[in-house]
């Protein structure tokens, strides 16, 4: 009799969750539902799977996401050889679904209530979990030698990372919200910008009260970029930010091929999960036939 593949669940879409979501699909390791929020915030769009929930589907590098429209159509879309996503609640995927695997990947960099009872395997991306203690395995995603390796415990790692440097820029190539609001921007991924250029709008939420009272209040800041290329990275225009989030970044380099092609340190981490997940596997499968 043939066994059945995993069904592996991945909490997020964005470009470390679509990287891995990539690696386990070609090699065949599972059937894949990736669970979203309603308004994703990738900035890396070109390369994540994300973007499924606003168009209905996305290709990256040969392979296909499809969005379910509920927990009953991802049956469907994995016969079709693609990978799922969905915009539920974890605990309605996790109690009408029943993935074998569960794979934190919302890179939150705090436990927000992980545990290893989720799923036969629970393994996670980044910092904020102990492996043995949230869950079976943990995958180093800090930028270095270390990127993409099978850890027993990230805490010393609980540090916000700097973005990657380019030409000798780094923080300079990001853009952040400078408060909470709607982000509005006619710019696309792989638009040549200069230093200064507006390329959108955050338009800000009014207060309940003031908005009853009809308060007038500063409605809204532009961003701009602080040096010159090629946009890499840009949220989707009319998504809900808040204070700090990321809203897009800038190669220095102008016209790159990495627009659209999973990053190397994304590949990495993926490599780590893959192989986090077959050695886990493995181990279930000896216990199986030993018992």
């Amino acid at each position: 009799m043939t066994r059945a593949k995993p069904r592996i669940v991945i909490r997020g879409a964005g470009e470390l969750a679509s990287a891995t979501a990539h690696e386990l699909h070609i090699n065949g390791l599972g059937r894949i539902l990736m669970l979203e929020r309603r308004y994703p915030k990738a900035v890396r769009r070109n390369v994540c799977f994300s973007e499924a929930v606003f168009s209905g589907v996305q290709h990256v590098q040969g392979v296909t996401a499809r969005l379910a429209s509920d927990l009953e159509q991802v049956e469907f879309i994995n016969r079709l050889g693609d990978i799922a996503v969905a915009v539920v609640p974890l605990e309605m995927a996790l109690a009408e679904w029943k993935p074998d695997v569960f794979i934190e990947a919302a890179m939150l960099r705090q436990n927000w209530g992980l545990s290893r009872d989720l799923a036969r395997i629970v393994i996670a991306l980044g910092p904020g979990y102990v492996a043995g203690r949230d869950c079976h395995a943990v995958v180093d995603t800090f930028r270095g030698p270390q990127v993409g390796a099978v850890l027993e415990d990230t805490g010393e790692h609980l540090i916000e990372e700097p973005p990657a440097e380019i030409m000798g820029f780094a923080n300079e190539r990001v853009l952040k919200a400078a408060r909470d609001g709607v982000f509005f921007t006619p710019a696309k991924i792989g638009d040549e910008v200069e230093r200064g250029e507006r390329i959108g709008t955050v338009v800000s939420v009014y207060g309940v009260d003031d908005f009853r009272r009809g308060v007038p209040i500063d409605a809204s800041y532009a961003v701009t970029v602080r040096i010159s290329g090629v946009v890499r990275g840009l949220l989707r225009d009319g998504v809900p930010v808040n204070q700090g989030d990321k809203i897009g970044d800038v190669d220095p380099r102008g016209a790159t091929e990495d627009l659209n092609h999973i990053s190397d340190k994304a590949h990495r981490v993926a490599e780590g999960v893959h192989e986090a997940l077959v050695g886990l596997l493995r181990q279930h499968r000896r216990g199986e036939r030993a018992g």
